[in-house]
């Protein structure tokens, strides 16, 4: 009698999902609606849902012929930095995710070598390659204050979009604020020729 088993798969991760509890009947549901631990950072530089954070899952798991078919929406919060003011705030991002997840030695499975559809591991399923894919996708690459419900910008001594703060007369953009200690100009000198 063998004591080892089949297959060596490591422990499953907080974004690994069990299908056993779903029924192998085409259209067979199981919601599922829990909070999980972000295992790696998900985003980019920027804006990203950093490691350790937790995620509200909302989802839904259908089993279909050829796999399970995952919905619903996933929710944190990210870490933004703004790319006008370089200010950090954070902010509560969401993703609707809408991914397949093929059965070994069906023909969806096919898919997979062309990156299409996913690939169960048994009855498990890695939602964190689907995530990292859709907030991706969903980030912008240069993420603002205004974008995530601010009036302005976060660092009240940046200027306004248009590069015109208007508020102090002689005030210096703190990102050139190093040339002008270097060229002792203060900024008030426009206009002369």
């Amino acid at each position: 009698m063998s004591t080892t088993s089949r297959s060596h798969r490591s422990a499953p991760g907080p974004l690994v999902l069990d299908t056993r509890s779903i029924s192998r009947t085409p259209g067979a549901m199981t919601p599922i609606q829990r909070v999980a631990v972000a295992p790696s950072t998900i985003g980019v530089e920027m804006i990203a849902i950093p490691e350790g954070a937790e995620l509200d899952l909302d989802l839904m798991l259908t089993f279909v012929d050829e796999g399970v078919l995952v919905t619903g929406s996933v929710s944190g919060q990210a870490k933004i930095e703004c790319a006008r003011c370089l200010g950090e705030f954070h902010a509560e991002v969401a993703v609707d995710l809408t991914e397949m997840y093929a059965l070994e030695n069906k023909a969806a499975a096919e898919g997979a070598e062309q990156d299409e559809v996913r690939l169960l591991d048994g009855d498990l399923l890695d939602l964190e390659p689907a995530l990292v894919d859709a907030f991706g996708l969903e980030f912008p690459l240069s993420p603002t204050c205004t974008d995530y419900g601010h009036a302005e910008c976060i660092n009240a001594d940046t200027p306004r979009p248009d590069g015109v703060s208007g508020e102090t007369e002689g005030r210096i953009d703190p990102r050139w604020a190093g040339l002008a200690e270097k060229f002792g100009t203060t900024g008030t000198d426009e206009g002369r020729a």
